[in-house]
C-alpha cells in the first residue's frame, strides 16, 4: 500500500513538473495505415488497453525500445504470453511514425522504404496528418507515450526514453489497468 502510495504521489510529480503532455481524456477516433497499406481504427481497440508510442524520426531506436521493453515487461508479468495473437492480448502497443504531412504522391514511396525496415510480423502505423503530435504534443527526438484503459479513457501521456520517471509512470499506470 506505501509503495502504491509512493508511486500514485511520483505520478501526480510527474504530471505537475510539465513531462505529462496535455491532450484529450479519451483516445482520439483515428485511423492509421501501416507499410503495408493494413488500416488500424483506435475505435476498434475498446476493451483492451492501448499503448500509443509515438514520434518523428530522429528518435525512432527510442521508439523501438519503448515497444520492445513494454512487450518484454508485460510478458514478464504473466499479462499475455509471446505466443498469443496480437488480437487477443489485453493490452495493445502501437508503434506510430509521425510522417510530417508527407504529400499523397510520395507516401508509396515512404511506405516501400520501410517494408525493409520493419521487422517481420510487426506494423509501423503510418500518423500521415501528425494527429498524434496535435492532440498529444511533439516531443522530438523523445518518444511520446500515451496509456489508455479499456474504455479508451487516457490515464497518462509522458515524454522520454524508456528509462527512469518516464518507464516508472507507464509501467505503475499499466499494473493499474491490467
Amino acid at each position: 500500500m506505501v509503495r502504491r502510495r509512493v508511486v500514485l504521489a511520483g505520478l501526480l510529480a510527474l504530471a505537475a513538473s510539465g513531462m505529462a503532455g496535455a491532450g484529450p481524456a479519451t483516445l482520439p477516433s483515428l485511423v492509421f495505415e501501416d507499410q503495408e497499406e493494413r488500416k488500424l481504427d483506435l475505435d476498434g481497440l475498446r476493451g483492451r488497453t492501448v499503448v500509443v508510442v509515438y514520434g518523428g524520426r530522429a528518435g525512432v531506436e527510442h521508439h523501438v525500445a519503448w515497444g520492445k521493453r513494454l512487450d518484454a515487461t508485460l510478458r514478464a508479468r504473466g499479462v499475455y504470453r509471446a505466443e498469443d495473437p496480437r488480437g487477443s492480448r489485453p493490452v495493445e502497443i502501437l508503434a506510430v511514425a509521425q510522417m510530417g504531412n508527407a504529400p499523397k504522391p510520395v507516401r508509396p514511396l515512404v511506405r516501400a522504404m520501410l517494408r525493409g525496415k520493419v521487422e517481420a510480423g510487426y506494423s509501423l502505423w503510418l500518423d500521415w496528418e501528425g494527429e498524434m503530435s496535435r492532440l498529444f504534443g511533439d516531443n522530438d527526438p523523445a518518444s511520446t507515450v500515451v496509456v489508455a484503459d479499456r474504455t479508451g479513457v487516457v490515464h497518462l501521456v509522458v515524454a522520454g526514453l524508456p528509462d527512469g520517471q518516464p518507464w516508472d509512470a507507464v509501467t505503475a499506470v499499466l499494473a493499474t489497468l491490467n
